[in-house]
């Protein structure tokens, strides 16, 4: 072969090969622009511009890889279904697949992405199928809260008529659930399913992939957690379901990495402490914001993080395992107009930061504190002048490290 032909071919196979170029951030608080390669050993490797050799890191070096001029467009869908591992993915597809070949019944779901997964059913904790044209039943959101214990709830629609029974969902086909009801074998059309909500003894949670663990969000609007399993042209990442989905790495918008030496606290139970707002203490939130999914600070919109209203603190017990907390603090853009609250982080019970007033609007404010390896991190949402009005405080990627 010629050499200007091999050359050439190597080159394009190079190419082929490399990954999304963006920011990525490390461990060690460097931060840096490259083209980030994964591969199916688990190294990374981040080609930078005018240099000769790629920094290479292994995966759990990483906290987080931003593609450059990637903007998220979240598909608009039809369906949504929510998993026992905490997950809730957009479909604009559903279909189910019976057992086989000593696999479980499972139910196929079409990402906006383009990539289709199929999960087994004991996995799905609920199902939303219809989208807007076809009314959420009335009793839906409430029942997804507080599921039945050995029973699954089917919600369906017959001669224009919704209705909702108490079922033991057993097997699905293509295009039909199949289901005892009384004791009886029955089979029901999947296109007249409106919803579907499992019991919390019908089924589990798969077990969470080992560490290092990598949460990705997609232009598309998904946002998956699992194994990357490779990051090149493509990008593979198997979730705690066992599935493996694989999209074209141009889908990418962002991706972070949690192991032994980053946590997320969304990952943690704190104590929690509260004072209530006009004799109401609303819920803290993880990876979702009162408002609705994710946070939104600036314009920009993160996966992960925690959502308090005043007065809120949360206390974590380390046990002397990390050195650095960081997070970005904001009120989310869809609070309210007066909204009007102080942040603060506790490391050992003294206070550690302080924020001025924050109002809607304001730039998002990057935290850093140092830990020293303390016992005990706190964060605290407080009222600010207007005592809470649509105060709907974020600590978006609120993480501890270990250097």
């Amino acid at each position: 072969m010629p050499r200007i032909l091999f050359a050439g071919l190597l080159l394009g196979s190079l190419a082929a090969q490399s990954g999304p170029t963006g920011s990525v951030s490390t461990i060690d608080g460097r931060s840096f622009p490259g083209a980030l390669t994964v591969g199916t050993d688990g190294h990374v490797r981040v080609a930078i511009a005018g240099t000769d050799a790629p920094v290479s890191l292994a995966l759990d070096e990483i906290t987080s890889f931003a593609v450059a001029d990637a903007a998220g467009k979240p598909a608009s869908t039809p369906h949504r279904v929510w998993l026992r591992s905490g997950l809730e993915l957009p479909a604009v597809r559903l279909a189910g697949r019976p057992a086989a070949a000593g696999k479980p019944a499972a139910l196929a779901i079409e990402l906006p992405a383009g990539a289709t997964v199929e999960l087994p059913v004991s996995t799905v904790r609920a199902v939303r199928h219809g989208g807007p044209e076809r009314a959420e039943p009335a009793s839906f959101l409430a029942d997804l809260a507080e599921p039945p214990d050995n029973g699954d709830l089917l919600y369906i629609l017959k001669d224009g008529t919704a209705q909702r029974f108490t079922v033991t969902v057993t097997g699905m086909q293509p295009e039909k659930i199949e289901f005892e009801l009384r004791g009886k074998a029955h089979e029901f059309e999947l296109a007249a399913v409106t919803a579907i909500v499992f019991g919390k003894n019908t089924g589990f949670a798969a077990d969470r992939q080992v560490l290092p663990r990598t949460a990705i969000d997609l232009v598309t609007g998904e946002h998956l957690e699992g194994r990357l399993l490779e990051l090149g042209a493509n990008l593979r990442l198997r979730l705690d379901e066992g599935a493996i989905v694989e999209v074209a790495s141009s889908q990418l918008l962002r991706l972070s990495v949690a192991s032994d030496r980053l946590v997320w606290l969304s990952d943690l139970e704190p104590k929690v402490e509260q004072t209530p707002a006009f004799d109401r203490a609303w819920p803290w939130t993880k990876d979702r914001s009162l408002a609705g999914p994710g946070f939104v600070l600036g314009g920009k919109t993160w996966g992960r993080g925690l959502g308090m209203v005043p007065r809120t603190r949360l206390l974590y017990d380390l046990g002397g395992k990390f050195d650095l907390f960081e997070a970005t603090i904001g009120i989310d853009d869809r609070g309210g107009p007066q909204a009007h609250a102080v942040f603060r982080v506790f490391v050992d019970g003294k206070v550690a930061f302080e924020s001025a007033g924050r109002t809607r609007g304001m730039p998002p404010e990057v935290v850093r504190v140092e830990l020293g390896r303390c016992q005990q991190l706190a964060l605290e949402v407080d009222f600010g002048k207007n005592y809470d009005l649509g105060d709907y405080c974020v600590f978006a990627d609120a993480r501890v490290l270990r250097r």
